[in-house]
């Protein structure tokens, strides 16, 4: 999930209107549907809201990994910095995705068994949020036509 969140903000960049949560302890009004409040006492306590964050977008009627990612990316800036979750090797997974798609070259040496099993995983994730995100710019780009006409 982690990855995928890289890849959301690799799609949609770090808002400038941020809030600032860097100070702990502080307290947030919840995203969770069955949680009013949350109140975070450490960095250490925001990736496991973040993981049910996910659970519940995951569990929205008809929504997929990748678009429980972006459902997730959507909450962030209500309960933490965007900025907390970059992370060096999801960034580089990330270069190597977009080199090997670009280039038409394999990210790996070698045909497709001898890819490494966790980057086949990695490059479904990354493809996946993806295209789910251009699926839904397309679907939001109909509806303002057909609300234009």
């Amino acid at each position: 999930m982690l990855l995928g969140i890289n890849v959301s903000i690799s799609l949609f960049g770090i808002p400038d209107n941020k809030p600032r949560f860097n100070n702990y302890p502080y307290t947030i009004q919840s995203v969770l549907k069955d949680q009013k409040k949350a109140t975070f006492t450490a960095k250490t306590d925001v990736e496991p809201y973040l993981l049910k964050v996910y659970e519940e977008a995951l569990s929205f009627k008809n929504n997929t990994e990748a678009g429980a990612i972006l459902d997730t990316f959507a909450q962030i800036p209500f309960f933490c910095n965007i900025e907390m979750f970059l992370n060096t090797k999801f960034q580089r997974d990330l270069q190597r995705y977009s080199y090997s798609q670009d280039t038409k070259t394999p990210p790996y040496q070698g045909d497709y068994g001898s890819t490494p099993k966790l980057w086949l995983q990695k490059y479904f994730i990354i493809k996946g949020v993806i295209n789910t995100h251009q699926n839904r710019e397309v679907k939001k780009r109909g509806r303002k036509t057909k609300a234009n006409n």
